[in-house]
């Protein structure tokens, strides 16, 4: 059982979302989630589900309202089942806080901080983003119209301005300015009186070499406060005003160990998403299944934390590629999901992990992409190492497709039908490492690795999803399911007619290779 308050309510059990059913009964979840494993009073909930005038039915209504919570609440695992029980003077709403998105925005974010007070800016932000990007818009947001005026809300959108301060002071401290400059401004346009992001942007402008948008900015906020409240900004802003005007040492980017400015201040894997995703489909894999993928200790989805010094001796292909580098990527990822019933052919499964491998590998270097190392049940290629190109991502698109209709036409002739394949691609920033045990083959880690694992968690089986960034850059090659964006990402459907004059695939098979590639062996069916 998974909640989402950070953003529209949402409740889910095993992939399938729970309907809520009217207002008194989704606000009434909401706030018992928000004090979760706490009592709240009874009169407490009247008067934040009636602030104005309270029905003369209202416990009766707070009662029905309790018994359909329970019976949508029973369900999913027992372990992992939230519970509303009766404790004098109210209610408690029992739950794993792992199951909350709020909760593990909390975790995160004190994680963050604690290695920011370490010295480790880089993976500080790294936590930080990570956090933030559990944030799906305003906190309770179908709920929050102008009569929800709880303070619990506005606590709420405290913490995230926190969290974004303590991101944006990490990124300064890793030189990151020009990276976060923008997602600044409008958080300082957004709130204008908040004087540490004022603070944060004067710095960030000083350093993109834009002293005088710097000075405007502490203008402004002193004119806003002098004329609104009658005070001076505070003698912190005032000092850092002094220094711009000076050319101050102080505002350059502090002195870190070299190693420390190849790291990306992306967000970091975060297992517990892939299993707390509660907008997964029906039959999609199931959040005890999904924490497999979490653990895997894939080459892609490892975060950076040390610097790897390689020698040139210990690995091929080197040159260009032993600095880590940051760049954008394409990236599929395959995850290949099983049972293991006693009757179940486990050389069977060996067979068509080898045949998913052999594809891939054949089909991403023929589009142009590098496999990437073997860590099962995932599999990955990338597309964007070497030779960046403005059509990586379809060519990702069209490889995961390849795949995709390998397995379907093998179906249903060979291979273990409760063998379950899932395809996702992702595109954007990562960055790139290469470390000796690895031959030459990049490590990826970063914010795209992130959302591409939590997507592969929701993919449906025998579909490809990709991300919002993916579809904007191949719609004009890729032909997607019509309707709102999915929470789940996008399901591309085919390649366009005509769609590929202009792709030419970077090596064609050799004459003695079936188009299908090298003789490799049928594929598993899909699982009905």
């Amino acid at each position: 059982m998974n909640f989402r308050v950070l953003g529209s309510l949402q409740a889910g059990v095993d992939g399938a979302m729970i309907p809520l059913g009217g207002v008194i009964k989704r606000r009434l979840l909401a706030y018992l989630l928000l004090n979760a494993n706490r009592v709240v009073a009874t009169h407490k909930l009247l008067d934040v589900l009636w602030p104005d005038e309270t029905p003369r039915t209202a416990r009766k209504m707070i009662g029905n309202a309790v018994r359909g919570l329970r019976l949508d609440l029973a369900h999913g695992a027992t372990d992992t089942r939230a519970a509303i029980l009766t404790r004098a003077p109210g209610y408690q709403l029992r739950v794993d806080p792992d199951t909350v998105d709020l909760f593990l925005f909390r975790r995160q974010v004190e994680r963050g901080r604690t290695e920011a007070r370490g010295g480790d800016h880089a993976a500080a932000a790294c936590t930080l983003r990570g956090a933030l990007d559990l944030w799906g818009g305003v906190a309770l947001a179908d709920l929050a119209d102008g009569d929800l005026n709880w303070p619990e809300l506005d606590g709420l959108e405290s913490e995230r301005l926190g969290a974004l301060e303590d991101y944006f002071e990490a990124g300064l401290a890793i030189g990151h300015h020009h990276e976060i400059l923008g997602e600044l401004q409008t958080a300082v346009a957004e709130n204008p009186l908040r004087e540490r992001l004022s603070g944060q942007l004067m710095v960030a402008l000083y350093r993109c070499g834009r002293q005088t948008d710097a000075l405007s900015v502490f203008r402004r906020v002193r004119t806003e406060l002098v004329e609104r409240f009658g005070l001076e900004p505070s003698r912190e802003l005032r000092r850092l005003e002094r220094l711009v005007l000076e050319h101050a040492p102080d505002l350059e980017v502090p002195a870190a160990p070299a190693a420390e400015y190849h790291k990306a201040p992306e967000r970091p894997t975060a297992p517990a998403l892939v299993e707390q995703q509660a907008t997964r489909r029906p039959d999609a894999p199931d959040a005890r299944d999904a924490s497999s993928v979490s653990r895997v200790p894939s080459r892609v989805g490892r975060d950076i934390r040390r610097d790897h010094r390689v020698d040139d001796g210990d690995r091929q292909c080197t040159g260009h590629r032993s600095a880590p580098r940051r760049t954008r990527v394409s990236v599929v990822l395959v995850w290949v999901r099983h049972d293991l019933s006693d009757d179940h052919d486990l050389y069977g499964v060996q067979k068509v992990m080898a045949d998913i491998e052999a594809v891939l590998r054949q089909q991403s270097t023929q589009h142009g992409g590098t496999m990437g190392p073997v860590t099962a049940p995932v599999f990955s290629a990338v597309f964007g190492v070497d030779d960046p190109r403005r059509d990586d991502a379809t060519r990702a698109v069209r490889t995961a497709f390849a795949l995709r209709d390998r397995i379907d036409d093998s179906r249903p002739r060979t291979g273990p039908s409760f063998v379950r394949v899932h395809v996702a691609v992702v595109t954007g920033d990562a960055c790139l490492s290469y470390l000796p045990a690895h031959s030459g083959v990049p490590t990826v880690t970063g914010d795209v690795v992130d959302r591409g694992i939590r997507l592969l968690a929701m993919v449906p089986r025998g579909q490809v999803r990709v991300c919002e960034v993916t579809r904007q850059a191949t719609e004009s090659h890729i032909s997607y399911h019509l309707g709102p964006e999915p929470p789940d990402g996008w399901e591309a459907l085919r390649i366009r007619t005509g769609a590929g004059h202009g792709l030419q695939d970077v090596r064609s098979p050799e004459p003695s290779e079936t188009p299908d590639g090298p003789g490799l062996p049928q594929l598993t069916a899909r699982s009905p």
